[in-house]
């Protein structure tokens, strides 16, 4: 079956590398500010009209990105209402299994609400000739890739695993071929598990006998209950076109590439499949394209004065256009976007990146746990605008003291 993918994965990439046509503009393409796409964006991820709960905001985002786990805590927290407390977040991971963590777009872990799972699946299958290609210049053959994903999804029928429980049982019965695999820490084999459908993060993480912590994975289908119905890939590509312009458009096909960590073919394929339900408009002095059902709503966009939003690590937010400059400007860049992929906790005014922040926890009043946060600013901040960042740090921490210094 992987074999079969990966030659399908590969022939539709293939066909996909030249450009395809979109819906030519107009003469009169709508103008739309910065300001009014900022505002747009604010609004539509929840920034400035918060979710009734987290998995509202996970939906909104399509999925919070989750490679450090409590980054996806923090970008929930910060479109929810309540704050999303972190055992309603547990809940709905681990009970209700309302959100699933897995790998999805950018191949980069998120929560991701399960009914939208089919989509991400479908999208995540044209990963699978990509994967091949790794396993290959890793000397691994297609028969021994078949095998090991043959083994993994047998194993994880009978119960959790974490990658060391997946290498002792599997090395003593399928060689040492399989160890670099099975224990690679950027996922190895068990990414191309889940981009096919078979596995998923499961309950928590367990100690090895080190003390150090390891992801548990589970059997997809076992741990929702249900088997699920994935539908082609460019079906899927073209339904998260419309979910993603609806949340950060305006945007472009190479916009909606960098978000969704693909060729730009399919990218381009994607809008062109969206045909009348999208028009371009010019932003700035770029073209780019927007839902036509949410022209009027963009149109109508205006900022909210000094509105303030604090943002957590990985935010959705700075990781969906090209071009960064729209909220952040190029010389402090290096201060947001850092090394190894790393993106800085930020403060926006009005949508624009105006400082950094990092915390520490300390102790608090009565014992308890507080937040010692330095913010550090690129542009002015003003003392006036401290009562509102302090109200998003608050929202952040989980409700717990916080005490901020540099503004």
């Amino acid at each position: 079956m992987c074999r079969a993918a990966a030659v399908a994965a590969g022939a539709v990439s293939g066909q996909r590398k030249t450009a395809l046509s979109i819906r030519p503009a107009g003469p009169m393409m709508t103008a739309i500010t910065l300001p009014q796409a900022l505002s747009f964006r604010l609004d539509r991820q929840h920034l400035t009209n918060p979710a009734a709960d987290a998995l509202v905001a996970a939906r909104t985002l399509i999925g919070a990105q989750a490679q450090v786990h409590s980054a996806a805590i923090l970008q929930l927290r910060a479109r929810s209402a309540a704050g999303a407390a972190d055992g309603d977040i547990d809940r709905a991971l681990y009970h209700d299994r309302s959100l699933v963590k897995l790998w999805a777009q950018r191949s980069t872990l998120h929560l991701m609400p399960s009914d939208d799972l089919p989509m991400i699946l479908g999208l995540r299958r044209e990963y699978v000739a990509g994967y091949h290609n790794w396993y290959a210049k890793e000397g691994l053959s297609l028969d021994q890739v078949d095998t090991l994903v043959a083994a993994v999804v047998q194993a994880l029928e009978q119960g959790a695993h974490s990658r060391m429980d997946l290498s002792r049982r599997l090395v003593p019965e399928l060689g040492e071929w399989a160890r670099p695999m099975l224990e690679h820490s950027w996922g190895g084999i068990i990414k191309l598990a889940c981009a096919l459908g078979h596995v998923c993060h499961g309950p928590a993480e367990k100690a090895d006998g080190e003390g150090a912590r390891e992801a548990l994975f589970v059997h997809l289908a076992q741990w929702l209950g249900r088997v699920l119905v994935v539908p082609d890939a460019r079906t899927a590509m073209a339904d998260l076109a419309r979910r993603y312009l609806a949340v950060y458009g305006p945007a472009t096909p190479a916009d909606f590439k960098k978000f969704v960590g693909f060729y730009a073919g399919p990218a381009q394929q994607a809008f062109a499949d969206l045909g009348g339900e999208i028009v371009p408009v010019t932003l700035g002095a770029k073209k780019a394209y927007v839902l036509e059902r949410d022209l009027a709503d963009l149109m109508a966009a205006e900022p909210v004065e000094r509105q303030i939003s604090v943002l957590g690590l990985f935010d959705p937010y700075l990781l969906a256009h090209v071009d960064t400059g729209q909220y952040l400007e190029d010389r402090f860049r290096p201060a947001v976007y850092r090394v190894a992929g790393w993106i800085s906790p930020v403060i926006l005014r009005q949508g624009r990146v105006v400082a950094t922040w990092t915390h520490k926890t300390v102790a608090g009043p009565k014992g308890k746990g507080a937040w010692a946060v330095q913010v550090t600013p690129l542009e002015r901040v003003y003392k006036k605008e401290l009562p509102a960042i302090t109200r998003g740090l608050k929202r952040l921490s989980g409700g717990v003291p916080v005490e901020v210094t540099g503004v």
